[in-house]
């Protein structure tokens, strides 16, 4: 069964699932010198990517973003009605920004090579693996474990950190951390 993606485009679509096209992320990567990169993993992958991109944008950032949602019903956080820009300029609630499709792409790119929130690693009695040392010879392991609370797993994306940063509400003078 191929994978269908359905780009947002501003109404507030129920069935949509990117904020980018294929052409649009080979574009963008092209720009920024990633182009062979991106054409080396298959069409599958890269529109299953395209859909994680996205999804990570709005699972991480949701409570970030400035404004609100649209609609209630909408796939995904954007479009948003009462966005400001850093000029102070009320932004359509039908335009999307060009820089939540670009670091939506930024994220696709890294989930075409790994998972962008790997699943913590547990052990058997249920702690979770913090670290884990093998020795090949002479053989030799060791693990060390945590039950209190899993370990961060989430890496940094500091290319896609710089993309969205505009679009991120304030909290006492400080951007919001991503």
């Amino acid at each position: 069964m191929a994978i269908i993606l359905t780009k947002e485009d501003g109404t507030g679509l129920t069935t949509s699932n990117v904020y980018a096209t294929i052409t649009e992320a080979a574009q963008y990567l092209e720009n920024t010198g990633r182009k062979d990169a991106w054409a080396a993993f298959s069409s599958a992958v890269r529109s299953s990517a395209l859909i994680q991109g996205a999804d990570y944008v709005d699972q991480k950032y949701r409570k970030s973003f400035k404004g609100v949602r649209f609609s209630s019903a909408q796939a995904l956080e954007w479009p948003r009605s009462q966005v400001y820009n850093e000029l102070g300029e009320l932004v359509p609630a039908a335009e999307i920004p060009v820089e939540i499709g670009e670091a939506s792409i930024e994220f696709a790119f890294e989930a075409a090579g790994s998972p962008l929130a790997p699943t913590p690693v547990v052990s058997a009695s249920g702690g979770f693996v913090t670290k884990q040392r093998d020795k090949v010879d002479v053989l030799e392991t060791e693990t060390n474990y945590s039950d209190k609370y899993p370990p961060q797993v989430s890496r940094a994306y500091p290319r896609a950190k710089l993309v969205l940063g505009r679009w991120l509400r304030q909290t006492a003078g400080l951007t919001a951390r991503i």
